[in-house]
C-alpha cells in the first residue's frame, strides 16, 4: 500500500490539517444523529491513527455520551463549526476523521455502512457492501470484515 499524504480543511479554511497515510477503513454512518449534524443522509468517516493527522488552527470540542455509554468529542472549527474530525472514548488510538473535509474526495468510498437500519428508504446499499443494523460494539470488528473483504477481492484477482 502507498502511503499518501492528505489535506483538508473546514469551510472557512481557519482550520487546516494534513494526514499521512491510508485510512484503516471508510464508513457511512446512517444514524440519526449523524443525518441530523450533516442535514444528509448519512456521514462519511475516514479511520486513521491519532498521531497521523497535523492540525492548523483553533478547534473547539463537544462532547456527547453514545447510548453505549462511551464519550465521543467532535473537534471542530471555532468559527465556522465545521466537524473536521471525532474521538471515541472506546478507541483512543483512532480518529474518524470527516471525508467530506478533504481537499479531494474524488478516490473516497465507503468499505462499510453502519446503522443501515436508520437509513432512508430511498438510499440504495451497494452491493456487497459490508452492513451493520445499528453500531457495532466495537469497530475493529467492522475493521476486521474489511480487511477479510479485501483479501478476498485481491485472491480472486487474475495474475
Amino acid at each position: 500500500m502507498s502511503t499518501t499524504t492528505r489535506s483538508g480543511s473546514c469551510q472557512c479554511r481557519g482550520v487546516t490539517y494534513q494526514i499521512e497515510g491510508d485510512p484503516l477503513m471508510v464508513y457511512a454512518c446512517h444514524c440519526s444523529d449523524c443525518q441530523k449534524r450533516t442535514g444528509s443522509a448519512f456521514s462519511m468517516g475516514m479511520i486513521y491513527p491519532l498521531l497521523a493527522i497535523s492540525v492548523s488552527g483553533k478547534l473547539s470540542a463537544w462532547t456527547r455520551t453514545s447510548d453505549a455509554g462511551d464519550s465521543n468529542t467532535r473537534q471542530s472549527c471555532q468559527q465556522c463549526g465545521n466537524v473536521i474530525y471525532g474521538e471515541g472514548s472506546a478507541t483512543p488510538d483512532i480518529i474518524k476523521l470527516q471525508a467530506g473535509t478533504l481537499d479531494d474526495t474524488s478516490d473516497v468510498f465507503a468499505h462499510a455502512h453502519i446503522w443501515t437500519q436508520s437509513a432512508q428508504p430511498w438510499f440504495e446499499l451497494p452491493s456487497g457492501a459490508i452492513q451493520h443494523p445499528t453500531q457495532p460494539e466495537n469497530i475493529l470488528e467492522i475493521y476486521e470484515a474489511v480487511v477479510k473483504q479485501q483479501a478476498q477481492h485481491e485472491s480472486n484477482r487474475p495474475t
